[in-house]
């Protein structure tokens, strides 16, 4: 295992990798010329120096710099609705520029923070819910640092890019999890770690914010028989239908995981598409029930994000 020494000295040599990138002009080359979308995922904007509270603070993204990344984009790209996206995509359309943004759980601090900046700038977001956390869960159990702690069987750490990894973990109640916080006692997290209530989701939607649905508890969907995955992915539409009075026309995987079983499962429930966190960007013609996304760490460095946006990391290719 890497020392905390290893891991900082690792995290300064990919920051100067970015930083001699964006000096030689490579980024910016790319983006005028890469002819595929950008889905960028994210899944929480807290206030600042809140992210340390939560046993992943890579998933908590400062709101100055989701503030500064979101007006580069604004200037850099062409802004769009998933759903346009994934309409141009179909039609076998060139993608120059165009990125869509997306946000993974639904929480308190996205509908808080990230929502109304976004709208103040014009651009639109999708927000995946997971329809049975809004007033039933008091925290998603991996934000829960007590929790970590008294299940022995999780892993020690996750790194909140790689959340696909998780199949190679053995948990022994993965449905329990998370609810677990409010039966062990745990001390409550603050607010902007919270799912967000039917309220606030359903004033999002009204406001223009497009919601998908994220499976009914975030269960690892290949591993579930075909009645649970039917619940997953039928019930989190019809509840969130209920709630909202929208019908959700996109799907996100949980932890990313997903297999043509489960693909043909959300197609056949008359999702339009659904997105992973397989990294990459989408050319035209892409499998719209197996979209890739960029999923955007909450530290990464601004000349880090300027590549990552357009497709620009050494541990994938573009595809």
């Amino acid at each position: 295992m890497r020392s905390v020494g290893d891991v900082e000295a690792l995290r300064m040599l990919s920051s100067l990798f970015y930083v001699g990138l964006d000096a030689v002009g490579i980024p910016r080359a790319a983006r005028l010329s890469r002819r595929a979308g950008t889905i960028l995922c994210y899944h929480n904007v807290v206030p600042d120096g809140a992210a340390g509270e939560s046993a992943t603070p890579g998933l908590h993204m400062p709101l100055a710099r989701f503030e500064s990344q979101v007006r580069w984009l604004a200037r850099h790209c062409e802004m769009v609705r998933l759903r346009e996206l994934v309409e141009r995509v179909e039609r076998g359309e060139q993608l120059l520029n165009v990125a869509a943004v997306t946000f993974d759980d639904g929480y308190v601090g996205t509908l808080q923070h990230a929502v109304p900046l976004l709208a103040r700038l014009g651009i639109p977001a999708t927000v995946f819910v997971i329809a049975e956390a809004p007033g039933h869960w008091d925290s998603f159990w991996w934000d829960h640092p007590h929790l970590w702690w008294d299940h022995p069987d999780l892993p020690p750490s996750i790194a909140p890019t790689r959340l696909h990894d998780m199949p190679k973990e053995r948990w022994d109640d993965e449905h329990a999890i998370p609810c677990a916080t409010r039966l062990r006692g745990c001390p409550p997290v603050s607010q902007c770690f919270q799912p967000a209530d039917w309220q606030a989701i359903a004033a999002a939607a009204r406001q223009g914010v497009d919601i998908g649905a994220h499976s009914t508890t975030h269960r690892r969907l290949p591993r579930l028989t075909d009645a649970e995955l039917q619940r997953e992915v039928i019930m989190s539409r019809r509840v969130i239908e209920r709630e909202t009075g929208v019908t959700p026309d996109f799907f996100s995987y949980p932890y990313g995981i997903w297999d043509e079983r489960v693909k043909a499962a959300v197609r056949a429930a008359g999702y339009r598409a659904a997105v992973t966190i397989d990294p990459g960007l989408n050319r035209a013609g892409a499998d719209p029930w197996a979209l890739r996304r960029v999923s955007i760490p909450a530290n990464i460095s601004d000349a880090a994000f300027r590549a990552y946006a357009i497709g620009l990391n050494p541990r994938w290719a573009l595809r």
